[in-house]
């Protein structure tokens, strides 16, 4: 059937650091694995133009951007094949009875695109025909992936959708060296299994060996303080006794340098009880996580109403690590009065408006969200508040309420809650920094009732494999009491 492969190297890669793991190159590995499918007559690689490594010995097909239309036709001139197996080249845990699987899918149904929408990147291909090219929507001026219009137009192309169990897809891994974080949990599984594992008892090992999930922090929620200006219907800060302060500089820099122990990229949230902006070093703050090299990510939830023009100044001329997320929770003035118990509306959208318009000027598309809670009090006008920002293309996060474990009054209008409970994500990925340095159980434990200890004095480390056992427990049902985990049910949500 003339079908040729394509071991892909991703533009994020740019030499074969990614390309080697467990003391093997993996496209020899992968390689090596196609020549057990007969109907594969030759094996191609395709880089990215920046790529420096032993692929480029191979004669391989380049690109700058993406495997753009343009790319894939001048692969089935150069080949002359009819069909072509894309698979990412640092799929450290390929398998090739399932792309023969997949190829077999395909070529039955006579399909100009099949690819899995359960399988995990690095366990699944995508098999592109030549007459893909010849629909009018797969144009060679697009700079998009082949694959991505594809995927995009499914109802455009005849494409064919693989499923094989066992599904996975909600422990988020994606089984690809190229990833860190991915990279070192295939590291844990080879370390308990001794091997790679079929894909069809990757499930299997995964419950009976839980602690291969879990790795190190990516995602830190920092109080940088706890007073806020505004008295918000929903806010958990009239639980708190006494209320929280400010955090010290100092205590950021401790938290930054422990951080380091793990050196994996993490992303940062300036979140917690109180209005970040109201913190009077928070640009000084804010310069020394934006020069941090780990973080890849700063995620500023603010009320909006100091986000002014030197906010917007700062966060529009900084590197492209920030995004401002403005919590406002109405569309006119008397809406957001009844929400937020003051009278700001005005202040904070003229402030949103203004941050929107330097972002852009700054090419820093998709760096501001405006975000809304779905409870009740806003259920009446989420059309009105749709309507409000889409109009400027700000997109719009609905807002899940946590009610903190029950601790405050549930005002949701539906309860999206999944039926079947799975391991808390949170547990498995955050930390939650409180302003005195406190590491605390989780989010729910915003008083920090149950707290790990603190990075002031704490081995960090310690802390992280504290919480390893946590996650653990959880996983095998057998929750903490304090906070109530039972009583959670913001176990399924995830930030990043």
């Amino acid at each position: 059937m003339n079908t040729h492969a394509l071991i892909f190297v991703d533009s994020s890669i740019d030499d074969d650091n990614s390309l080697t793991f467990n003391g093997q190159f993996i496209p020899d590995y992968i390689a090596n694995q196609l020549q057990s499918i007969p109907a594969i007559d030759t094996i191609h690689y395709g880089i990215p133009s920046q790529y420096h490594g032993r692929l480029q010995a191979r004669s391989p097909f380049v690109y700058t951007t993406s495997d753009n239309p343009d790319f894939w036709n001048t692969f089935f001139i150069r080949t002359e094949a009819i069909h072509a197996i894309k698979i990412p080249a640092d799929a450290a845990f390929f398998q090739s009875s399932i792309i023969s699987q997949m190829l077999d899918t395909h070529l039955q149904y006579l399909s100009e695109f099949t690819f899995s929408y359960n399988l995990p990147s690095g366990y699944a291909c995508e098999i592109i025909s030549k007459s893909a090219l010849e629909n009018p929507l797969a144009h060679p001026q697009s700079n998009d992936s082949l694959c991505d219009i594809i995927k995009s137009n499914l109802n455009q192309f005849d494409v064919e959708l693989f499923y094989k169990e066992p599904d996975i897809r909600w422990h988020r891994i994606h089984f690809r060296a190229g990833t860190i974080r991915d990279r070192l949990i295939m590291q844990n599984i080879i370390n308990h299994t001794g091997t790679i594992p079929e894909y069809e008892s990757l499930q299997t090992v995964i419950d009976h060996n839980p602690g291969v999930l879990f790795t190190t922090p990516s995602y830190v929620t920092i109080e940088l303080c706890g007073r806020c200006n505004l008295d918000c219907i929903f806010c958990y800060r009239k639980q708190l006794s006494p209320n929280h302060g400010d955090m010290d500089f100092s205590t950021v820099q401790t938290l930054l340098e422990k951080m380091r122990i793990f050196n994996t990229p993490y992303a940062v949230c300036f979140g917690g009880s109180g209005e970040p902006l109201l913190h009077p070093q928070f640009f000084k703050i804010l310069e020394l996580c934006s020069n941090e090299e780990l973080i890849h990510t700063i995620v500023i939830e603010t009320n909006g109403i100091y986000a002014d023009t030197a906010f917007a100044t700062t966060v529009a001329t900084l590197n492209k690590k920030i995004i401002t997320i403005v919590n406002i929770n109405g569309y006119n003035p008397e809406t957001y009065q009844k929400l937020h118990n003051a009278d700001h509306f005005a202040t904070v959208y003229a402030n949103i408006m203004h941050l929107h318009e330097m972002l852009k000027a700054n090419n820093k598309n998709n760096s501001l969200y405006v975000q809304i809670m779905k409870i009740n009090e806003t259920e009446p006008f989420l059309d009105s508040y749709y309507d409000l920002f889409e109009q400027h293309k700000i997109p719009i996060i609905l807002q899940k309420q946590n009610t903190y474990t029950g601790r405050i009054t549930d005002r949701r209008y539906s309860d999206l809650t999944p039926l079947q409970r799975k391991p808390c994500w949170h547990l498995q990925q955050d930390l939650y920094i409180v302003y005195d340095g406190s590491v605390a159980f989780c989010m729910q434990d915003f008083d920090c009732s149950a707290r790990r200890g603190t990075i002031l004095h704490d081995d960090l480390k310690a802390l992280w494999e504290q919480q390893k056992q946590h996650f653990v427990n959880d996983y095998k049902q057998n929750r903490a009491t304090k906070p109530d985990c039972n009583s959670c049910d913001e176990w399924y949500t995830f930030n990043l």
